[in-house]
């Protein structure tokens, strides 16, 4: 499989059901307790990958430490890499 062909088999997912899985992978993280996340910020157009979002807005019940960051920009990443909005 090139990888092109990787790029666009994303499964589409609705904004609901993508906050949900990435609030899903989110909770695998003792350490992100109390946070989740709470939209997704679409594009207009696809970027370089084939993605059509962005980022995801979080929030938490208090401040997040360099470590919670990084779990939260992993997550994100990896869920780009899978799925679109649809």
């Amino acid at each position: 499989m090139t990888l092109m062909q990787i790029e666009t088999t994303r499964e589409a997912r609705s904004p609901h059901d993508l906050i949900q899985l990435l609030n899903w992978e989110l909770a695998a993280y003792d350490k992100c307790e109390g946070t989740r996340f709470t939209s997704i910020r679409a594009m207009a157009t696809p970027d370089d990958s084939g993605c059509n979002w962005r980022d995801a807005r979080v929030q938490s019940d208090h401040r997040l430490d360099l470590t919670e960051r990084g779990i939260i920009r992993r997550v994100v990443d990896q869920t780009r890499r899978e799925f679109n909005l649809r």
